[in-house]
């Protein structure tokens, strides 16, 4: 019992300094979701948005990164078989 109360709590303190599960996979990656190139965590040249992928379809609400909060807008696109990407935008 002790053992499985460390492993649960281990993997809350993992999500919570990563950020939660809108920022579960690495930075910079790049993907080929919808037919278009996305780059994972770094944000669109000249504009205030941003893809993360995911290897689940489930995305946070917001997520703060660089001093910015990034709020969910969609769309969700499909990344061949084992991943997904959501759009955010920074206020």
């Amino acid at each position: 019992m002790f053992k499985k109360l460390l492993t649960v709590g281990a993997l809350a303190a993992v999500i919570a300094l990563t950020g939660g599960i809108g920022s579960a996979s690495a930075s910079g990656m790049r993907y080929i979701c919808g037919g278009e190139e996305i780059i994972d965590h770094e944000p669109v040249p000249g504009t205030n948005e941003m893809w993360v992928v995911n290897p689940y379809r489930n995305f946070a609400q917001e997520f703060i990164q660089d001093w910015k909060k990034w709020n969910f807008h969609g769309p969700i696109l499909h990344c061949g078989t084992n991943y997904w990407a959501g759009r955010y935008v920074s206020s």
